[in-house]
């Protein structure tokens, strides 16, 4: 059995699902999104985060967004909870919060490992 060394941050990764019909209401508040996630992103807090899409867009074609996913690292789901509560999509009910999953996550540094 693996084990791992006590550490006081984790790795979240976050599923965040939207509402049906949100599209045109998340590209609204869009960039108030990012002003929001950049100081927490700056401090290493947020490490990871983009659209859920539906398909592989094709050229010429508009993105069918579905949702976020986020990586954080943090201490406890509850520190991810408020930092995720305070996010415009969170405020302007895009996120369908009760399809929100959290995972805590275990990472490995894809450079010093090889896969078969």
């Amino acid at each position: 059995m693996a084990s791992v060394a006590a550490s006081a941050k984790h790795e979240w990764i976050i599923i965040l699902p939207d509402h049906e019909g949100v599209l045109e209401q998340r590209m609204r508040v869009r960039q108030d999104h990012f002003k929001k996630l950049e100081p927490r992103r700056e401090q290493g807090f947020w490490k990871l985060g983009g659209a859920l899409l539906e398909t592989v867009p094709k050229e010429g074609e508009s993105l069918k967004i579905k949702g976020s996913v986020m990586l954080a690292l943090a201490e406890s789901e509850e520190e991810v909870l408020v930092a995720l509560k305070d996010d415009p999509y969170y405020r302007s009910n895009i996120w369908d919060w009760e399809k929100v999953s959290f995972h805590s996550l275990l990472s490995t540094d894809h450079q010093e490992h090889s896969f078969i």
